[in-house]
């Protein structure tokens, strides 16, 4: 296989006023963007409105198999789990900003925008989906235990290896075991009942993370994303097919064109899933003003780029 020869001056050592005016209206979308999150992490924020979906939910009357009453702390754990994945995709457009630093185009690194940008759309993916507002309280905690019951099973897989390199116990093995049988009595417990293969809790099954992007970007994106995840997971994956196909020219770069559409693809994830979490109940109204006011300059700063580019 034939690489082109490594350049010999850094091409971030180059400079462009037009570039540079490219990364920082990149940079003002994604501060724009990365601020809405962090009002939507707000406690206040997860809050239900009355009379909302969310708000119906925590007021459940579902009893256990016992006849202990549910309460608001099953569903609770839902939007605890959609609020931490909305931590996470603050931080990874934060990661994103701090690689469009000037000058441009940036020499290393190549590709981390777009694995970054991969990590907003998984991250966003995931509390869509546990916070879709036509599901069922029960399938809602339904979807919150599938989710433990996963991570407990790596959890015993992990445990088991590290025993076979003795980097643990037999009894921290067999402790990650008994987590994991309670958590399944938990669910049966609840009355929600599970099978194992395949693997389901309450007639809910877990999603792949590529079905959860494909959920997530079913809108006005859907018409690309299912050729930019896959190469977005390329990059991260280390996927050379992918990383070939985005080579140009005779050095290893990457284009204006392709970090927009990282940022574009991440503030469109950010969009859709606030309007889910407004929609189900949380903030003051579906159509919130300081929703509106960031997708309008956000927006309008993309519609700039891609003039100049187009």
């Amino acid at each position: 296989m034939n690489l082109p020869p490594r350049p010999p001056t850094p091409l971030g050592a180059m400079t462009d006023p037009g570039a540079d005016w490219l990364l920082a209206q990149l940079r003002e979308v994604l501060d724009l963007t990365s601020r809405a999150a962090l009002r939507r992490l707000d406690p206040a924020f997860w809050q239900p409105r009355p009379g909302s979906v969310f708000a119906a939910e925590l007021a459940n009357t579902e009893v256990d198999v016992h006849g202990a009453p549910w309460g608001p702390q099953e569903p609770t754990m839902a939007f605890e789990m959609a609020q931490l994945s909305l931590v996470a995709v603050e931080d990874f457009l934060t990661a994103i900003r701090k690689l469009l630093e000037p000058p441009f185009p940036p020499y290393v690194p190549k590709y981390g925008a777009a694995a970054l940008c991969r990590s907003v759309l998984e991250s966003a993916a995931n509390a869509f989906w546990l916070a879709d507002p036509r599901l069922t309280v029960r399938q809602r905690v339904a979807r919150v235990y599938l989710v433990l019951w996963d991570e407990h099973n790596t959890a015993v897989k992990n445990a088991t290896k590290a025993l076979a390199a003795k980097a643990l116990t037999a009894q921290e093995v067999a402790t990650a075991r008994a987590d994991r049988d309670a958590l399944l009595t938990r669910i049966d417990d609840l009355g929600l009942g599970y099978t194992k293969k395949p693997r389901t809790v309450g007639g809910e099954a877990l999603p792949t993370k590529t079905e959860k992007v494909t959920a997530l970007l079913a809108g006005e994106v859907r018409a690309v994303h299912d050729v930019v995840y896959s190469l977005y997971s390329g990059f991260a994956h280390g996927d050379m097919t992918s990383i070939l196909a985005s080579r140009l020219g005779t050095g290893w770069t990457i284009t204006p064109r392709q970090l927009t559409q990282d940022v574009e693809m991440a503030v469109a994830a950010v969009g859709i899933l606030q309007e889910r979490l407004c929609l189900g109940g949380m903030g003051s109204s579906p159509r919130e003003a300081a929703n509106w006011f960031w997708q309008h300059n956000a927006g309008r700063r993309l519609r700039a780029v891609r003039d100049r580019l187009a």
